[in-house]
């Protein structure tokens, strides 16, 4: 849905219907997505913090962009990208010397916030996140998470979450969709016993039937 992979088949998104195979479209259609390969496509490690953070909303939104001296022209407002990064930073609690600072030398758990805070900054109304807290610490997994969780409650996004981890799914998700040979084998709510969950799995189990 988002474009990275070639797909078939419809997708419907607040009524319309989405284009496949199109990122851009993707993005304008409120929708956002976190990489579990942030080294790989989720991260420009060479730029700086808030270039990593800002350039998306800038190309897709124009946000953080200054009229240029001729009208056709927009140049990136850095005043405002700095400022917004700035803030960025000190609510995710980014560990770096500045928004200046290379993303290659941030640590995993950090380069991952950084990777969140340039989807939180689009506002998007869905969130697509793959394996959010693989390869990073302990502390670090429980923050992200923590921050999943608050921007889910505070801006009403929907947030969908892909992970193997399914204690973490449990802890902040609503409902948990087992997917099985690649088809979907059932959906549980997170209260659900360790035996459904199992033999959901295995696709062995029947998936109880919640309301909406």
């Amino acid at each position: 849905m988002i474009g990275l992979y070639q797909s078939t088949g419809r997708v419907f998104a607040n009524g319309g219907e989405l284009k496949l195979n199109d990122p851009k479209s993707a993005l304008e259609a409120g929708m956002a997505f976190v990489s579990e390969d942030r080294r790989g496509v989720g991260l420009l490690l060479d730029e700086s913090i808030e270039m990593n953070i800002a350039l998306t909303a800038m190309q897709v939104q124009g946000k953080f962009l200054r009229p240029g001296g001729i009208s056709a022209l927009r140049l990136a407002d850095e005043g405002q990208i700095r400022e917004h990064a700035l803030q960025v930073i000190k609510d995710l609690d980014i560990r770096c010397t500045g928004p200046e600072q290379l993303v290659r030398r941030l640590s995993g758990g950090n380069q991952q916030k950084v990777c969140l805070a340039r989807a939180f900054t689009m506002h998007p109304q869905v969130l697509w996140v793959s394996e959010p807290t693989r390869g990073i610490d302990v502390g670090a997994k429980q923050l992200v998470l923590d921050l999943l969780v608050d921007f889910n409650r505070k801006h009403g996004m929907t947030i969908i979450m892909t992970s193997s981890e399914l204690a973490e799914l449990r802890k902040i998700c609503d409902r948990i969709v087992i997917v099985y040979r690649g088809q979907i084998a059932g959906v549980l709510p997170p209260d659900a016993s360790d035996v459904e969950f199992g033999l959901i799995m295995a696709g062995k189990g029947v998936a109880r039937k919640e309301a909406g």
